[in-house]
């Protein structure tokens, strides 16, 4: 019997061995699947990353353009077109042979008076400048002009320095320069070989305004002294400008000349000559078409106290300018005398009757 017993309790404890291990094992599996699979995720060799390649920005290949060699006259004309400029100015006068005259087929306008004024400008840098012109003067009235001796009349030579004192904000410029006029020698009855000259400039702006100063030293280089004769002199041009309106200026300006007699015997001591611009009032419609209307004062007197040796009038003067290009103006002109002090007329001149013409050309190059 107890070996019955003891049978039957060896027989449970076996089965119940045998039930734990069927129940323990499976977990033991999944927990030993899991630690596996993390020692894989972590043990394992990654894959290698991929890594986004960019491309290389294609540059475009710039063509290579050959040097080229310029020639001396290649160099030479650029120079010339950077460093100077050329202008001619042209003024053609129809007037009359005399007015008022006996003969009244001598009132009518039939001759002609011609000047050519070529310039030429030479800025070898930006703030000096020398420049060249010349006076070619021509008439179709008979008999010899000295004023318009149909050949080559004067020169004007000068050497300026610009912007010697500046100011921008205020629009303040200070220049300076030499110069020497010189006529034509051959023309006989010309007293004067030319003169030499030094000259500043003070120009100011003053709103939409502007003026300046113009001073001259001149030292008279004669061939034949008389008592006319000036050796030393002053020139003078104050200058303003309004801008009344967008279009609409009016200038006016004052050339006063006072020179000194060679001979210490004249009866005066200087001589003065006055021109001055009382109004000159322009009108600019557009970029091409301008007019003006303009009155003059002019007074002389020379060194004799004789009655001709004084004498003041004023003239008129109406134009317009017409502007093809902006190198290239033609400007008409029609004025006469407004009064005269020695016609023997207390109002108008007798000369206010007969107007006369003219025609200017500004071309630059």
């Amino acid at each position: 019997m107890y070996a019955k017993i003891v049978l039957i309790t060896a027989a449970v404890l076996l089965s119940g061995q045998v039930y734990a291990q069927s129940t323990t094992t499976p977990k033991a599996s999944s927990s030993a699947k899991k630690k596996a699979a993390a020692k894989a995720t972590t043990t394992a060799p990654t894959a290698p990353a991929v890594v986004e390649v960019k491309k290389e920005e294609v540059k475009a290949v710039e063509p290579v353009v050959a040097a080229t060699t310029q020639t001396t006259g290649q160099e030479v004309l650029k120079y010339m077109k950077e460093k100077f400029s050329a202008s001619y100015h042209g003024e053609y006068y129809f007037v009359r042979r005399e007015a008022p005259s006996a003969d009244k087929a001598n009132e009518d306008i039939q001759d002609i008076k011609i000047m050519h004024n070529p310039t030429i400008i030479y800025k070898p840098t930006k703030n000096w400048q020398a420049l060249a012109t010349a006076e070619f003067k021509y008439s179709d009235v008979d008999g010899l002009n000295t004023s318009f001796p149909n050949t080559f009349f004067r020169a004007l030579f000068t050497v300026t320095r610009k912007n010697i004192l500046t100011e921008k904000d205020n629009g303040f410029q200070l220049d300076a320069g030499i110069g020497r006029r010189q006529f034509n020698t051959g023309i006989s009855q010309l007293s004067s070989y030319g003169n030499n000259r030094v000259f500043t400039t003070l120009s100011k702006g003053f709103g939409k305004h502007n003026g300046s100063l113009f001073v001259q030293y001149l030292q008279n280089d004669y061939k034949h002294p008389s008592a006319t004769t000036w050796k030393h002199g002053v020139e003078i041009i104050p200058t303003i400008n309004l801008q009344l309106t967008e279009k609409l200026t009016w200038l006016i300006n004052d050339d006063i000349v006072i020179n000194l007699p060679h001979h210490d015997n004249t009866d005066r001591d200087f001589s003065i000559t006055h021109e001055m611009n009382l109004g000159y009032i322009n009108y600019q419609w557009n970029d091409k078409l301008g007019t003006y209307f303009q009155v003059k004062y002019y007074h002389s007197e020379d060194f004799t106290e004789a009655f001709q040796s004084e004498d003041d009038w004023t003239e008129y003067y109406i134009g317009a300018s017409y502007s093809f290009t902006p190198k290239a103006t033609v400007t008409a002109e029609l004025g006469s005398e407004i009064s005269h002090a020695r016609d023997g007329r207390d109002g108008f001149a007798e000369k206010i009757k007969y107007p006369e013409l003219a025609l200017y050309v500004d071309l630059s190059f």
